[in-house]
């Protein structure tokens, strides 16, 4: 049998299709959870909690992708865009747990040489994620 083409199902609103939850993991931390589908349509919420969740002045900033189900070119470049941000205010980024299907996205692009990226959210922060020095 023919591998059959990934399909996006685009139905239902963008705030419906895409949850970022952010929260404290301590001082020095903050979680971002991205949940559900980033694309295009949903790029805005995922600027803007990344956005936020940078300036709230955290020493490390995790965006836990584990539960994200589907990321397209426009979520890459918003996670670009959050790691250039974090970079210039001083946070360190780390993307914990993508998929299969991020971590062949990130493959793909190159991308996966300029994230760090942890394979859950204990070796990001559980672990001491920060990096050395």
């Amino acid at each position: 049998m023919a591998d059959q083409p990934h399909r996006h199902d685009t139905t239902g609103s963008a705030e419906a299709r895409l949850r970022v939850t952010a929260r404290d993991r301590s001082v020095r931390a903050v979680v971002c959870q991205v949940a559900g589908e980033a694309d295009h349509e949903t790029r805005a919420a995922l600027d803007e909690a990344l956005a936020n969740a940078v300036a709230a002045g955290p020493d490390l900033l995790v965006v836990d992708l584990a539960p994200l189900t589907f990321c397209d070119s426009a979520c890459l470049n918003a996670l670009l865009q959050a790691r250039e941000n974090a970079e210039a205010a001083g946070v360190w980024l780390v993307l914990a747990g993508p998929g299969p299907q991020i971590r062949r996205l990130l493959a793909i692009t190159g991308t996966d040489q300029v994230f760090t990226v942890r394979p859950s959210l204990h070796a990001a922060v559980g672990a001491g994620g920060f990096p050395p020095g």
